[in-house]
């Protein structure tokens, strides 16, 4: 609501003449100087105006409390003007109904297309939200902080940012397999990582107990921005029933997902941008594919795969495979001598050698030389570490260009509003060999008789 937004207003310009008096006090307790006391002087008269809206604005809420009327219903016997099995004298008032829970996301998305709909204009859009979804919603839009980082963006606040990020867990491969979100709220995580594991042993009666062989070293994890630019049609953010939202809100989580799994993938790593496994995995783990592939090599191939990650002794709490839609698709139909399908529980409920299978084009199918090699992944993805600041910055355009597939498309032209979100994040791993790769992939369906 408005008085929300301008009663945080008073209390940051209070805050601020707070602080120079402050600092006065603790300079020896000496009189503000005379460029200290002109700005005093102006958070004085801002603070004046602010509290002569607030009083109109409580005075209107007044008026509208008192001018409010009870709506009678039947049934509620003790109240005037309604009826009770044709009796008069029984009408009552409209008992108050609890808020319903509100499916995962929808806050954060209402923020949004409230904000779009008002290009960016907080009141505007606080009014909005008010007006379609009720008041617990405008001032939740009249709350959201503005970004000091991002011209023209707003924080949404921790907790539906938090519910945003928790809807990408099944849309984004390395999370749904298990990688651990981690809260990075300063953007900025130091720890420790296993370098190799613990060794221990059997010693006779006063017999020092051996050295136990575990390497250490540090991890470090700072935040680094990942942008999705999301066009939505006018008409979508112009509409509020619950089905648009939900569609809007597909949309950001789409936009969002497609990067994050490319990412955290196969991404080098660099100062602005996280590492991928391929990255973070040490270059012993990435084999090599055995030429001219048969049935008896590529059962051989993904054997060390997988032995590559258990001989390194990790917990293997949530182990699972990543690959392309065309290696599954080989796989799910590559046969035996007798016609038989060689691997039927992939086809039956999505899994290899018991390990579910995370399929998504983030892996791509046109590496190496040729242009046709691609890559598979296996790994503990419990040792996969994402630390999340759990905040998500928004702005929006309906003036701004935005590339669709190397074509350059107008939003203004088209009737659409870009919506930007940001999301801060790292990655790392508490065991980087919990992790291996087999390159230079080249099946296909059909591709072996």
């Amino acid at each position: 609501m408005r008085i929300t937004a301008l009663k945080q207003a008073l209390a940051a310009t209070v805050a601020n003449m707070e602080g120079l008096m402050q600092a006065a006090s603790d300079d020896g307790g000496r009189d503000l100087t005379a460029e200290e006391q002109t700005v005093f002087d102006a958070h004085a008269e801002e603070a004046k105006g602010l509290q002569a809206k607030i009083a109109k604005e409580e005075t209107l809420l007044a008026f509208k409390s008192t001018a409010a009327a009870p709506i009678n219903v039947p049934g509620n016997p003790g109240a005037t003007g309604g009826q009770l099995g044709g009796q008069p004298g029984a009408g009552g008032t409209v008992p108050a109904t609890p808020i319903a829970q509100l499916p995962a996301g929808t806050v954060f998305t209402r923020i949004t297309m409230s904000l779009a709909a008002c290009g960016m204009d907080q009141r505007a859009a606080a009014d909005h939200a008010e007006r379609l979804w009720g008041t617990e919603t405008g001032q939740i839009v009249a709350n959201q902080e503005q970004s000091t980082n991002v011209k023209g963006g707003f924080l949404i606040n921790t907790a539906y940012s938090s519910d945003f990020i928790d809807l990408l867990r099944p849309r984004v491969v390395v999370r749904k397999l298990g990688a651990r979100s981690i809260p990075m709220p300063e953007g900025n995580l130091t720890m420790r990582k296993k370098t190799q594991g613990t060794q221990a042993g059997y010693v006779g009666e006063r017999t020092p107990a051996p050295t136990t062989d575990v390497r250490v070293d540090s991890m470090t994890m700072s935040a680094k921005s990942l942008r999705a630019l999301v066009p939505i049609t006018n008409q979508l953010i112009r509409r509020a029933s619950m089905g648009v939202v939900a569609m809007v809100r597909d949309d950001l989580l789409e936009g969002v997902a497609i990067k994050e799994d490319a990412v955290f993938i196969r991404s080098p790593g660099d100062d602005v941008t996280p590492k991928g496994l391929l990255a973070l995995m040490p270059a012993g783990n990435k084999l090599a594919m055995t030429a001219n592939p048969t049935l008896a090599t590529v059962t051989n191939d993904l054997a060390r795969l997988r032995l590559r990650v258990i001989n390194a002794n990790v917990p293997m709490i949530s182990c699972g495979w990543i690959m392309s839609p065309r290696s599954k698709m080989f796989l799910e139909t590559l046969r035996d001598g007798n016609g038989n399908i060689a691997f039927p529980e992939i086809g039956a409920n999505g899994t290899l050698y018991g390990y579910p299978i995370g399929m998504t084009t983030s892996v791509p199918d046109n590496l190496g030389a040729g242009g046709n090699e691609s890559e598979i992944y296996f790994g503990d993805f419990s040792q996969l570490l994402i630390g999340d600041t759990e905040t998500v910055t928004i702005a929006s355009s309906d003036t701004a260009a935005y590339d669709d597939g190397g074509t350059i498309r107008s939003a203004f032209s088209n009737d659409e509003t870009v919506v930007r979100l940001i999301a801060e994040h790292d990655t790392g791993t508490r065991y980087a060999v919990a992790f291996a790769a087999l390159t230079g992939v080249t099946w296909a369906p059909g591709d072996v008789d």
